[in-house]
């Protein structure tokens, strides 16, 4: 074991405000016993730049500084964290998670229900070559809005943002289910997209600030289990009602439940009031109590990062357009791609300026990815998502077009993810309520999910069913404790005051994770079974036979019988190579998480 460098007090104490006690974190290799604890006044902790920001720049100083002034409820004095130090009863919290929770679940299901209806979605509007809009403008919508709730329902309330975002879903799932065309179809999965960004972000920003850190990771390891359950499930469902009902349904019929979601929110949901804000312009200073509430609310919005989450969108959907017409539509040296890429890296670098030094309180605080926790579980989260959602899509198509099974087979195929997800959440909440640490356990279930994605890669056209039900269990295993893991280092590694943004940070990653992922991971199959099927498909109506299998799947079973087996072999090798690229990632994943510091898992809400 070694001991990790450290500043000296003196020259720490130096780069902190006055006000602030200096403290020491002892490193040990990744056995790390950390003290790291504010040692202010309970009375002052909520309102002063915290050491975990001390080495960052004056600015970056300041902005920590403010970020409590809009966090709707924590109290400005007492160090009681958000509500008080008394915890709710576990019949009061019951019925708060499942408030919360149900719609969780639908924004989960919703997000991979697609992954078995592209296939006759394309088909019906005859658009596989544009078939990733499909998938990713819910996951891109998810991705833009998730970050900004928290900053919107500090101001309005959470109650009213948690309403908002059952209704924006509900009717999102409407118009999927009445669309007449392909893009229709898209612009209601946006509409989805940003009530569903909603449910999953506000329930883990309530919990935390009701649950104590420790107990937390158990209850992470349920609404894991909920939302790993609605993103497995998502494909049997929309697998099974589509052979039966049609596609159509797979969305009409989530209706019901968003209804109960809503009706749930509106009952049970019970909060505290809130208390008092601090102004970040002077922050020993109490509002002023004669701020009529709708100044209030004008002042606080003037906080919020619309520009930063306008470039964020701007980028994906640069990028998104440039990846799925190259080499699909155009060849990749065509002006629009070749204009396209940079101008996505462009528009992405205004946003990390308009991040680090325009926005108040920025949607992804990128300062924050200087703490080697933050950054190693923030990436972790955006590679492990990239590998995850590219599986979650790929696999039952793998199923349609290459073993040729029923759309409700297919969907199956993700039973034993879902279960993985459940025992690798549930699993690792009990190992951190346990023993107070999260390291090994996450670096144990990043190599479980190389294991995972590695045996994927060997799957087959006559590979049984059984094998890929066994191959699919283990990244899900590891994905469900790696999202919990990475969840608890995040907000472990900040004091409480801080927890909203970097649960922001860890939903922003996982949003644009999820989109590049589907995005990327589609263009890699579209130009690689183009390329396979010319390389392995002959004769003078070859180029007719390619076009019409890459418009439609359901061609292939429509081709001359000796035709058959060698297009399939082509879909294996596009999967292949999907497959391939998750494992990448994979790797991509455990480095990042061996890059996390194990800190302190306290036993009460105000971590004393």
């Amino acid at each position: 074991m070694s001991v990790a460098p450290s500043t000296s007090p003196t020259t720490r104490t130096s780069q902190l405000p006055p006000e602030v006690v200096a403290h020491e974190a002892i490193i040990i290799d990744s056995d790390i016993e950390d003290i790291t604890e504010p040692l202010l006044p309970s009375n002052t902790r909520a309102t002063l730049p915290n050491p975990f920001v001390s080495g960052l720049s004056s600015r970056t100083s300041s902005f920590t500084a403010s970020l409590t002034s809009s966090t709707r409820g924590i109290a400005p004095s007492g160090g009681s964290g958000a509500y008080g130090s008394g915890e709710l009863s576990n019949l009061k919290l019951a019925l708060v998670f499942l408030s919360l929770y149900i719609g969780v679940f639908l924004a989960a299901l919703d997000g991979t229900v697609v992954a078995t209806l592209l296939a006759h979605i394309a088909s019906e509007f005859d658009g596989f070559k544009n078939v990733s809009w499909i998938a990713t403008a819910y996951l891109i919508a998810n991705a833009a809005f998730q970050p900004l709730y928290g900053k919107l329902t500090d101001i309005f309330g959470r109650r009213p943002g948690l309403l908002f975002s059952n209704i924006c879903f509900g009717v999102g799932c409407l118009g999927c289910g009445v669309a007449t065309n392909l893009w229709f179809l898209v612009f209601a999965r946006v509409v989805a997209g940003i009530g569903g960004g909603g449910l999953t972000a506000l329930s883990t920003i309530t919990l935390s600030d009701l649950v104590p850190l420790r107990k937390r990771g158990v209850l992470q390891g349920f609404g894991n289990i909920m939302f790993g359950s609605g993103a497995a499930l998502g494909g049997i469902f929309g697998g099974y009602v589509t052979a039966h009902l049609g596609w159509r349904w797979a969305f009409l019929l989530q209706l019901p439940l968003i209804v109960l979601s809503t009706l749930a929110i509106q009952f049970l949901l019970v909060l505290p009031p809130k208390a008092r804000e601090y102004d970040s312009d002077d922050d020993d200073a109490i509002l002023d109590d004669e701020e009529t509430e709708t100044a209030r609310e004008h002042r606080l919005l003037g906080r919020v990062d619309f520009a930063g989450a306008a470039t964020l969108v701007a980028s994906l959907l640069v990028f998104l357009f440039a990846v799925s017409i190259g080499g699909n539509q155009v060849p990749w040296s065509h002006p629009l791609v070749l204009i396209s890429l940079p101008l996505s890296l462009v528009i992405m670098a205004f946003w990390v300026y308009i991040e680090l030094y325009i926005a108040k309180e920025p949607i992804i605080p990128v300062q924050l990815l200087k703490d080697p926790t933050i950054f190693g579980a923030a990436f972790c989260n955006w590679f492990m998502t990239m590998s995850v959602y590219s599986l979650l899509f790929f696999i039952p198509l793998y199923f349609v077009a290459v073993k040729d099974t029923s759309e409700t087979t297919a969907g199956s195929s993700l039973v034993t993810n879902f279960i993985g997800v459940a025992v690798g959440s549930f699993g690792s909440g009990i190992y951190m309520r346990a023993t107070g640490k999260y390291y090994k356990i996450a670096m144990l279930s990043a190599g479980l999910y190389i294991v995972g994605t590695g045996m994927i890669c060997t799957l087959a056209v006559d590979t049984p069913i059984t094998i890929v039900w066994l191959y699919t269990f283990l990244p899900g295993a590891a994905y469900g404790s790696l999202l919990t893991v990475t969840l608890i280092a995040l907000i472990a590694a900040v004091p409480h005051e801080y927890q909203a943004v970097t649960t922001s940070i860890q939903y922003g990653f996982r949003g644009t994770g999820s989109t590049l992922g589907v995005a990327v991971a589609t263009s890699l199959f579209q130009n690689t079974l183009a390329k396979s099927l010319r390389e392995r498909v002959f004769g003078s109506d070859a180029e007719e036979i390619v076009k019409r299998v890459l418009e439609n799947v359901e061609e292939v079973r429509n081709l001359p019988g000796y035709l058959i087996p060698v297009v399939r072999m082509s879909y294996m090798d596009a999967s292949r190579a999907v497959f391939v690229m998750c494992f990448v990632l994979g790797i991509a994943t455990a480095a990042m998480a061996a890059i996390m510091r194990e800190h302190v898992l306290h036993s009460t809400i105000d971590r004393r």
